[in-house]
C-alpha cells in the first residue's frame, strides 16, 4: 500500500465497521420486534412468510429479486437485508435443490388446485 492510499483504505474501513454495525443494530431490532409479537402473530408472520417463499422460489422459480420485489412487494432496500439475514443464500439453495422437474410439475399443479 502507497502512503497516498492510506487515507482511502482507513476511509473504507471505517465505513466496513459502520455497515457492520448497522446490520447488528437491524438484526437485534429484529429480533426485539419478534419477541414483542405474541404467539399467534408470530405463527402468522411464519406461516405468510414461508407462504410467500414458496410461491416465489418453487412455483415460480423466481430470482431473488423476483421474489423480494413482486412477491413480497418490498423495494430496493430489501435486496440487503436479504442478504443480512441470509435469504439470498436460502433461496439459492432452493433454485439448486429443485433439479427434480417431476415433482416440482407436481407442486405447481397442487399449487394450482389449492388456489384456484
Amino acid at each position: 500500500m502507497k502512503d497516498k492510499d492510506k487515507p482511502l483504505f482507513e476511509g473504507l474501513d471505517e465505513i466496513r465497521e459502520a455497515v457492520q454495525e448497522a446490520q447488528k443494530q437491524y438484526d437485534s431490532d429484529a429480533d426485539k420486534f419478534w419477541d414483542e409479537l405474541s404467539y399467534d402473530q408470530r405463527l402468522m408472520a411464519f406461516y405468510s412468510v414461508c407462504k410467500r417463499i414458496w410461491k416465489g422460489d418453487v412455483v415460480d422459480r423466481g430470482s431473488y429479486r423476483y421474489v423480494l420485489y413482486h412477491v413480497f412487494g418490498f423495494d430496493v432496500d430489501s435486496y440487503g437485508v436479504g442478504m443480512s439475514c441470509h435469504y439470498l443464500d436460502l433461496h439459492n439453495l432452493i433454485i439448486t435443490g429443485m433439479e427434480h422437474d417431476e415433482y416440482i410439475k407436481e407442486v405447481k399443479k397442487n399449487y394450482e388446485k389449492e388456489n384456484s
